[in-house]
């Protein structure tokens, strides 16, 4: 056993071999896992990504994939070209992606003289809140953005040493720093380019810049500034898909700016309890009331920034370490705090997987404190009580029945959980209990929308036509932007002969989402029975791109039925 404050000391390539394994045995079920929820919108019934001609879309057609990150929507279109619909080899990219970001974050620490570097990269690596990042496919985000992040992290603190040495006579001239100054630069944009909550990434630079020399001069801030004027297009491009495409701008969350303040100090002691205590872990948590009149709700916001004045105070005795650490931990996370809305904040204020690059400073302190202030073998014993951990909750994500049942068990009043289980149930042939979870949903929330979408569907299925007539009506009151619940509604009108209504919502549906097939297709089969060539010809060609076999099903339907009418071909 080591001694008290002596680092255990082993071959670097062992080091390495054991943080891959460790890595692979805390998410090792998410080998067996199947897609769940998004993975259909990002990956299997993505139509650029599924086609192979679907690479200028993803780059040039925004809105073409559910957000604006190319380059993973990229990779998933590569490894479509290899796998298809099987979801093993999506889950093993995830994970090995993981491991190499662990391998550099492992470099990182190591070039930045942190005791405890291993641990810290094995902290990260196996720690349980990182299980929804690593086995959700969908986060692929996550993890590819994660490694280009940390690799321009170390490229850029390798320019910024070796021109930091150049400048104090200790470097070996700054050819070698300029060439890893581009590098950083190239790997920033690839992370921008996977997922823009790393825009928060150069000003990280800056605050690992003062923990390690005291000061940030002008050649630091040179040294950002690509970098920051690359995230004013990305992060504006993030904000328009989120308003136009992931249904943000329709929120109205009724937050003001001091309601703001509470969710985000909030959050922000919610992630570091979960990330020392990772209990009760949940995929959707239940939404905070918050109310800015209260004196209860400003001890989170007043308790954090108490907490960094002590620490800036303190500086000066126990080193900038631990403050440098918490305000990484905080700027990381800064995006998903809750001053900008974004789609996931109508079901829940905090998500595990906002904050799997933002744990990593906590977690290096929590490494340095145990290696210099007790036994790094403690170290090693949390290590695997978080591979244990990990491991079962990874079997959380490995198919959507699973998911949603131990949700609505954490959080049984989540309006999405509900209804999304409902789905699952509605799948298997349980359509009692699915109307019922639907209709829990939304006793929860009679305002959601896509419950009353899916209980319109499930008492469709059941032949109570007229019940889910009435569903899918309420269902367009309440959203008419939902181009699902529209065409709900349309196929209610259709089975009634209301024809004309029926192209109006469906109209009203494809001028919400133009890259919504089923509206396209059922305003073709309508169009079809009204012997209307002309709106028939606008709907298969605006079915044509999306799926071009259906659309030239239509076609081929409408010559078998020409001879019986007298409108022109389309």
């Amino acid at each position: 056993m080591a001694k008290q404050g002596e680092p255990l000391r082993v071959d670097a390539r062992v080091a390495a071999g054991v943080l891959v394994l460790l890595t692979v045995i805390a998410f090792g079920p998410g080998f067996g896992g199947g897609f769940i929820w998004d993975d259909d919108a990002h990956v299997t019934d993505s139509r650029p990504v599924v086609d192979p001609g679907g690479l200028r879309a993803i780059w040039l057609e925004p809105g073409s994939v559910p957000q604006y990150y190319p380059l993973t929507h990229s990779s998933f279109w590569l490894e479509y070209r290899f796998w298809g619909d099987n979801p093993l080899g999506y889950h093993a990219v995830n994970i090995l992606l993981h491991a190499v970001s662990v391998l550099v974050l492992w470099r990182v620490l190591v070039g930045l003289g942190l005791p405890g570097a291993w641990l810290a990269a094995a902290f990260f690596a196996v720690h349980p809140v990182h299980a929804e990042s690593v086995v959700w496919i969908s986060e692929r985000k996550n993890t590819l953005s994660g490694l280009f992040a940390l690799a321009s992290t170390w490229a850029w603190l390798g320019w910024w040493r070796a021109e930091r040495g150049s400048v104090t006579g200790t470097g070996t001239g700054t050819g070698t720093g300029t060439g890893r100054w581009w590098l950083a630069l190239l790997l920033f944009a690839a992370a921008l380019l996977s997922k823009t909550v790393t825009v928060t990434v150069p000003a990280a630079w800056l605050v690992i810049c003062w923990w390690q020399g005291g000061r940030i001069g002008r050649r630091e801030w040179l040294g950002v500034l690509p970098m920051l004027l690359l995230t004013v297009p990305m992060g504006l491009m993030t904000v328009w898909t989120e308003q136009q495409h992931i249904g943000a701008g329709r929120l109205d969350l009724g937050l003001t700016v001091p309601d703001r303040l509470q969710v985000a100090g909030r959050a922000l002691w919610f992630y570091a309890g979960k990330l020392a205590w990772p209990n009760d872990l949940a995929f959707i948590y239940p939404r905070w009331s918050i109310d800015s009149a209260s004196f209860t709700g400003w001890l989170y916001p007043l308790g954090a920034m108490a907490v960094i004045g002590l620490l800036w105070w303190g500086r000066g005795r126990i080193g900038r370490g631990p403050l440098a650490a918490v305000l990484l931990f905080a700027g990381t996370l800064a995006p998903a705090l809750g001053f900008v809305d974004v789609y996931p904040m109508q079901f829940s204020f905090v998500a595990d997987h906002f904050q799997y690059l933002a744990s990593i400073p906590l977690l290096s302190g929590a490494a340095w404190l145990i290696v210099t202030r007790w036994y790094a073998s403690h170290g090693i014993a949390l290590v695997l009580v978080l591979v244990g951990v990990s491991f079962v909750h990874s079997r959380v994500f490995l198919d959507t029945s699973i998911l949603w049942s131990d949700t609505v068990k954490k959080n049984p009043r989540s309006p999405l959980a509900l209804t999304s289980l409902g789905n699952v149930l509605g799948e298997a042939g349980s359509h009692e209990l699915a109307e019922r979870r639907h209709r829990q949903a939304i006793e929860v929330d009679p305002r959601f929308p896509d419950a009353w979408v899916n209980l319109a569907v499930e008492l469709q299925s059941q032949g109570r036509k007229d019940e889910a007539f009435e569903a899918a009506g309420r269902a367009v009151e309440l959203a008419p932007w939902l181009p699902r619940a529209r065409v709900n509604l349309a196929l209610g009108l259709a089975e009634r002969e209301r024809y004309d209504e029926a192209v109006e919502q469906l109209e009203a549906a494809v001028d919400s989402d133009s890259r919504f097939s089923m509206a396209w297709a059922q305003l073709a089969r309508i169009e079809l029975i009204r012997n209307n060539a002309a709106g028939f010809k606008r709907a298969v060609e605006g079915l044509r791109p999306l799926d071009r076999g259906l659309a030239e099903r239509f076609a081929r339907e409408f010559e078998q039925t020409r001879p019986h009418n007298d409108v022109p071909s389309p």
